[in-house]
């Protein structure tokens, strides 16, 4: 579940001329120069460039032609709602960085072929690097139909609510992540790391290092058996998604492995809950530092009988 409400206290101050270039641990080509910053207070912007939606309205205060990796920070993304003529709420930097799957994304972003990727606490990269997974949820012909599974009654709670958590703890209650496909061995602690948390790491995309420090990740269920911790991400709609951001599973996996040091196996699931039949891709990392080196490793179906 995507953390919409991303805490964007203690902002690092930005450049006020030109958008900053990414804060790299590697020797990067020189991003593309841009024009002195457009004086936004001074432009008369036509009419439908400032009220076609807030992005575009950005784009053109920022003169960013898309061409190029910059970043931008809240702050400067807040500068540019003096000029804008629509809705004030749609200023909001956790709103407009909530960009959860490829389709999610602004029209002007999917135009220029880029997305949008937390960095630093209140700081952004628009880059065209790879950070979606795509999904795809398609039973081929030598794939078994879907698994029944027989709820857990003896509960009063589990049969309350709709939510990711809800589902996800009748799902663990089924025993489904103690099957050989998952974890293949008992649970013996979780659900944990419930809640939003904030990480720093080093990481690559492509060939390109960059360091992410103190941006936040929420996770919707974490449970550890005797050599295995699996990691979860969980939807629940009734619409199927194209893609999701790997920084979902990725940011709670490299912290894990950070703090305990990579001392067991770590198996990452999205799980969506889409009608009646429940989605679980299993994913690994072939490559700790490498967020794009996402691997699909199996795709399963279960039903609630």
């Amino acid at each position: 579940m995507e953390n919409i409400e991303e805490q964007l206290d203690n902002m690092s101050p930005s450049t006020p001329n030109t958008p900053k270039t990414p804060n790299t641990t590697a020797p990067t080509p020189k991003p593309k120069k841009l024009k002195q910053k457009i004086n936004i207070t001074a432009l008369n912007l036509e009419a439908h460039d400032i009220t076609t939606d807030p992005w575009t309205h950005i784009f053109n205060c920022q003169n960013y032609d898309g061409s190029c990796e910059i970043t931008i920070s809240s702050k400067e993304m807040k500068e540019c709602k003096a000029t804008w003529k629509g809705e004030a709420n749609q200023f909001e930097p956790r709103l407009l960085a909530y960009q959860t799957s490829a389709n999610s994304r602004p029209d002007i972003f999917k135009r220029h072929g880029i997305s949008i990727l937390p960095v630093q606490n209140g700081t952004y990269m628009l880059t065209k690097k790879k950070i979606y997974q795509p999904l795809d949820y398609s039973q081929h012909v030598d794939s078994p139909q879907p698994t029944y599974l027989k709820r857990d009654t003896s509960s009063i709670l589990l049969s309350l609510g709709d939510s990711e958590t809800s589902f996800i703890d009748n799902l663990r209650y089924c025993g489904v992540f103690e099957r050989p496909e998952f974890l293949n061995e008992p649970i013996t602690h979780g659900s944990l790391l419930n809640g939003r948390h904030r990480c720093s790491f080093e990481m690559k995309l492509e060939d390109v290092s960059y360091y992410v420090k103190g941006v936040q990740y929420e996770v919707d269920s974490c449970f550890e058996s005797a050599n295995k911790i699996l990691i979860i991400e969980g939807k629940n709609t009734n619409m199927e998604f194209d893609s999701f951001n790997i920084r979902q599973l990725y940011f709670p996996y490299r912290e894990i492995i950070e703090k305990t040091k990579a001392k067991k196996e770590i198996i990452c699931l999205f799980i969506h809950k889409c009608c009646e039949v429940v989605h679980i891709w299993k994913y690994s990392f072939t490559e700790p530092t490498q967020m794009d080196s996402i691997t699909l490793t199996g795709h399963y179906t279960f039903m609630f009988e």
